[in-house]
């Protein structure tokens, strides 16, 4: 028990050192862990797979075969107005470009009037005709054309881009200048800006004036890449200047709700307030994207079909998104669920999830759990690990990680992202810790334990002894069990006849010996002790077995058969031969380890022992005809099992009444059909 206290202490001690080292790495937050973390986190993706398409989203996409068809890419505006067009007629609710309009579109008309507006100014012409070269080259052209159709529309909502700041801010940000069209205007916890900054911007890029003043709003295509490189966050809003920006995906949902402008709001560190849809967003105004799938989960038509008349109905009422999906485009990024994901269907997925009130969330109270997890599992495996054998402890330890992602699994399904990592790594370093503590100390002892009594007791009792210690501390109880005692006959006799020569008697008891205790072992039995040249063993403990009394019996027998083979050996050799006696018992008797605070045995004591040994003598009041006596005991508990003869009665030391005794012939011969 002591043994066990300090075992436990010191498993204890080694769990709160790893509490914290795990807890100093858990503050410290290193990039290692972070992508281990999101390694994690994608698998839920791929565990949960596809969720197939959305009703009211579609993406119109610039892909091979379009490219093929209308040239490649960027197509005239003049093609994208036409694209515009035909989307308004079929009823798109909203019409979302995930394409950059930040530069005019000059025709070959038009450089060529460039061109001669140019010489003719360097030749001196007259200043008409340069006036009417230069009328000519400033022409919109396209450009005029592509703001003709967003304006008839009135549902377009245009691209910018944001070169996004390295560094975080320090203070709220002052505004500078004007804001751009789509800028918020309605805030709550304004004066938190500065403690939860949205991811801020140096400078912008907004659609060609001509084109920015028909749209119906502006929302930014920046992709938040994490460090891994994988796009897992949607930034709802970007700070610039001091205005803050919405993206595509949420301003194309409000403009198809035709929401007010106003309606749409920034908690700042809480959510964005868009009409009664409330968004959960992290400090910097970011959101989990729900994938719904790998690419081509959510309806894409391919914008030649649109432009060529054919399957524009799909897109009735629905929220579309134009853009490249084709590999030479450049808009290929990395997601959870594609290492090849089109940046269009990134946005198509975050305006089904606004649409669909689906998030992923991480609330700030996780990190409680996740401190919870650092502190529970190590000390909940300093307490177990040192119950169990090294194989189910691994079992045990795998299978509560495997509990635990499942756990966390079921509330991913539900739209909460549980980090697993640290507490993962508390959970293995405190197995290997331990395991590495039991090896050099539990586990060297136990070998030593387990080669000590093998040699003794049958495998049942070593692995009783090696998975309770415990049962080899001092003390005993009372059960009914058999005893079998064994003895050579005339072996001081034999002995004296061989003094000359020694080594052939300790070789034969050597064999003897061992050829017993085999048998022994194969019923299941302990072998208790050697007494010279008798063996004493036990049946029905430490193992307790209802039949062993029957296990004696058959182990009597066997040793007889045995001795009688051994005589056929030594008789061939030169050798002399002996006979053996053997009483076996059966009755209630205290079995445990007794003796002395210095020296114990595991053994048994009490009368029904010493009528065992006592049946063994009274072999030789019948030299001649026996060999194994048995009580009326053992003859009752094994009925049916053996075959015995009727000896009488003897009155043994001790016993009040006579004792009833059997020879043991044989076994019962088993029932004939």
């Amino acid at each position: 028990m002591a043994a066990a206290k300090g075992t436990r202490r010191k498993t204890l001690g080694i769990a709160l050192g790893i509490i914290v080292m795990v807890t100093i790495v858990y503050l410290m937050a290193p990039d290692f862990f972070k992508i281990v973390e999101f390694t994690l986190y994608d698998q839920h993706f791929r565990l949960r797979g596809p969720r197939g398409a959305h009703p009211q989203v579609a993406v119109v996409a610039i892909d091979e075969a379009s490219l093929r068809a209308v040239g490649r890419w960027p197509w005239s505006r003049a093609v994208q107005a036409d694209l515009v067009s035909k989307l308004e007629e079929a009823g798109a609710a909203a019409i979302a470009f995930d394409v950059l309009l930040t530069e005019p579109e000059k025709s070959g008309e038009q450089e060529a009037a460039a061109r001669i507006a140019q010489r003719l100014r360097a030749r001196g012409a007259p200043a008409a005709a340069v006036r009417e070269a230069e009328r000519a080259a400033a022409e919109p052209g396209a450009d005029a054309t592509l703001a003709k159709a967003i304006a008839a529309s009135g549902r377009v909502v245009l691209a910018s881009n944001f070169v996004l700041s390295t560094t975080d801010p320090t203070a709220p940000p002052e505004r500078r200048g004007s804001p751009v069209k789509s800028a918020l205007g309605a805030f709550k916890n304004y004066a938190e800006r500065g403690a939860t900054p949205p991811i801020s911007a140096t400078s912008a890029t907004f659609p060609l004036p001509i084109l920015l003043a028909p749209a119906a709003s502006v929302g930014h295509v920046n992709m938040l890449a994490e460090l891994d490189g994988s796009t897992r966050y949607e930034g709802l809003v970007i700070e610039s200047n001091g205005f803050y920006y919405p993206s595509l995906a949420l301003e194309a949902v409000r403009v198809a709700a035709g929401i007010d402008p106003f309606a749409l709001k920034l908690d700042f560190g809480n959510a964005v307030l868009l009409g009664d849809i409330g968004i959960p967003i992290d400090a910097r105004a970011r959101v989990l994207v729900d994938y719904a799938g790998p690419p081509g989960t959510l309806l894409s038509i391919p914008a030649v079909d649109i432009l060529q008349g054919r399957g524009a109905e799909r897109v009735k009422d629905r929220v579309v998104f134009i853009g490249a999906t084709a590999e030479g485009t450049y808009d290929l990024r990395v997601t959870p669920v594609s290492p090849i994901f089109p940046g269009v269907e990134k946005h198509a997925n975050v305006a089904a999830n606004i649409i669909d009130g689906r998030f992923i969330v991480r609330p700030k109270e996780i990190e409680l759990l996740e401190l919870a997890g650092i502190f529970a599992l190590p000390l909940g495996l300093a307490f177990v690990l040192p119950l169990m054998r090294p194989v189910p402890s691994i079992a045990l330890t795998l299978g509560l990680w495997a509990a635990l992602f499942a756990g966390t699994h079921v509330a991913f399904r539900q739209g909460v992202w549980i980090p697993l990592v640290y507490p993962s790594l508390a959970l293995a370093l405190t197995f290997v810790a331990v395991t590495i503590y039991r090896f050099l100390t539990e586990e060297r002892q136990r070998l030593w334990t387990k080669r000590a009594f093998q040699q003794y007791v049958s495998p049942e009792v070593v692995e009783r002894i090696m998975q309770d210690p415990a049962a080899l501390q001092f003390g005993g109880e009372v059960r009914n069990m058999t005893v079998l005692f064994s003895d050579i006959r005339d072996f001081t006799t034999i002995t004296e006849r061989h003094s000359h020569d020694p080594h052939i008697v300790v070789q034969m008891l050597r064999e003897y010996l061992t050829s017993m205790t085999a048998i022994v072992l194969q019923e299941g039995g302990t072998l208790d002790k050697y007494i010279g040249d008798a063996v004493m063993a036990l049946f029905g403990a430490p193992v307790a077995y209802d039949d062993h009394a029957l296990r004696g019996c058959r182990a009597a027998l066997a040793m007889t058969k045995e001795v009688e083979r051994l005589t056929e050996k030594w008789a061939a050799e030169g050798k002399e031969p002996f006979r053996i006696g053997l009483g076996v018992n059966t009755g209630n008797m205290v079995v445990g380890n007794l003796g002395s605070e210095q020296l114990f045995d595991y053994t048994v004591i009490g009368d029904e022992v010493n009528l065992g040994a006592r049946l063994e003598s009274l072999n030789k009041d019948y030299q001649t005809t026996t060999h194994i006596i048995i009580s009326d005991a053992t003859a009752e508990a094994a009925k049916g099992g053996i075959e015995v003869r009727q000896l009488g009665e003897v009155k043994v030391k001790g016993k009040t009444r006579p004792v009833v005794i059997y020879e043991l012939l044989g076994l019962a011969s088993p029932p004939t059909a």
